[in-house]
């Protein structure tokens, strides 16, 4: 068994010996939670922000049943039409270059069962680490913490036997779920009966209540402890091996650690060693977001998380909002690409959902979502060269970003006995 991540006490800074002067480049929830736990540290942080005004939180529901990875055996049946840009879960688009077709040999490897197995394996015990990490902050940040319920619904036994792999994935590795028959979706989400035949339910996930506001009151906090630049850099590169340059404004800045995050600005932040990197393929998806007043959900719980299993698109809602995502790309003419949006029951396409009171937030809400690395398990550590790398979470941004921001905190720190239990995730395997 591994030994579990330790998360140290906030209250508690590191000595002055030990302060380093970091910048974190990225706008996403995962690189403010960084750029908060490294200031609350005592170290002396500028986070690169970009000009995202608002970077959402999403819902805030730590997904800690999701630790099988993308690359599950089968994964080799949707190459061709990744390659060719058909419909894909995730609404990948990519081009056919020699990064994308590296990316592609990757990820074909790393379906095989043992690899799944090893992969699975990993990222289990980093999720075992999202909750710990969040309740160590929830002392110095004001965190009320819920619980929900996620359904996962079929239409029927078809396309829930083609998740079967999924599901029996996360069965070994510690996710405990009830399958939900016809009778019992009927009975539990009338609503949703006949169009779903069956289901999945998990239930008692914790969710971090106003995750938005959280994310919000974390920035704030970050105006006074650090210094924020709305801005991308123009450059970093290697200095003399012990320290980083950034170009920013056309000076020069010099730091002992750069962090990079998702979004986190151009790719020639990157120094031209690690440009293999490139190979992980970036992807977006759009959200709707409406009141929930006189919805079907209105009589619903107060909160929760539906997912459609064939599409993978989703629905959350809580008792004031429903938030629609995963509008993927079906083919059609070009101004259809975003025309079709699968959600729960009831979300038919993008223009009638938009006709009915949705505001379109234009991918904003996923765009934490933006990176997938090929063997399925996150980049979290050194990328050399002075670069910590924390990305490919997929859709666990919300969930590994205090976990995240403690392991990068262990690196920055040049803390050995935490940063060797994160050697799986270390973004060098791919050297």
């Amino acid at each position: 068994m591994r030994e579990p991540l330790t998360f140290p006490v906030l209250s508690v800074p590191v000595d002055d010996l030990a302060r380093r002067d970091v910048a974190v480049l990225g706008g996403d929830v995962a690189a403010v939670f960084i750029a908060a736990i490294l200031a609350r540290r005592g170290h002396r942080v500028v986070w690169y922000r970009g000009d995202l005004t608002n970077p959402h939180a999403g819902s805030g529901v730590i997904r800690d049943f999701a630790s099988d990875p993308v690359a599950l055996p089968g994964f080799v049946l949707g190459v061709p039409g990744l390659c060719l840009g058909n419909a894909v879960r995730g609404g990948l688009v990519p081009a056919a270059n020699p990064l994308f077709l590296a990316w592609v040999l990757r990820a074909v490897a790393a379906s095989r069962p043992l690899a799944v197995e090893e992969i699975a394996s990993d990222r289990a015990w980093l999720l075992s680490a999202a909750r710990p990490a969040f309740a160590s902050l929830a002392a110095e940040v004001p965190f009320v913490f819920e619980e929900t319920e996620v359904l996962t619904l079929y239409r029927d036994a078809g396309t829930y036997a083609a998740g079967w792999a999924a599901h029996d994935v996360r069965r070994r590795h510690g996710c405990v779920h009830r399958e939900l028959s016809f009778a019992d979706l009927a009975a539990l989400r009338p609503h949703l009966s006949p169009r779903f035949g069956c289901g999945v339910r998990i239930a008692g996930v914790t969710r971090v209540a106003e995750a938005e506001a959280v994310v919000e009151a974390l920035k704030d906090d970050l105006e006074s402890r650090a210094e924020v630049a709305r801005h991308w850099p123009e450059r970093v590169r290697p200095r003399d091996g012990r320290r980083v340059e950034i170009m920013d404004g056309g000076k020069t800045r010099v730091f002992d650690w750069v962090v990079r995050c998702e979004d986190g600005g151009p790719e020639s932040i990157w120094p031209r060693a690690r440009g293999c990197l490139s190979a992980c393929l970036p992807y977006r998806e759009r959200c709707l977001v409406r009141k929930a007043a006189e919805d079907v959900f209105a009589d619903a719980m107060g909160h929760g998380l539906l997912i459609d299993g064939g599409s993978g698109a989703s629905l959350e809602y809580d008792r004031s909002r429903i938030v629609a995502g995963g509008a993927h790309r079906l083919g059609g003419a070009v101004e259809d690409d975003l025309r079709y949006l699968v959600a729960a029951s009831y979300a038919r396409i993008w223009r009638d959902l938009a006709g009915r009171g949705w505001r379109d937030e234009g991918g904003r809400v996923t765009v934490a979502r933006g990176w997938v690395a090929p063997d399925s398990r996150p980049l979290l550590g050194d990328a050399g060269s002075r670069v910590l790398v924390s990305a490919g979470y997929g859709d666990l941004a919300w969930t590994l970003a205090a976990a995240a921001g403690f392991a990068i905190a262990a690196e920055v720190e040049e803390n050995d006995v935490e940063t060797a239990k994160l050697a799986a995730f270390s973004p060098r395997r791919f050297d």
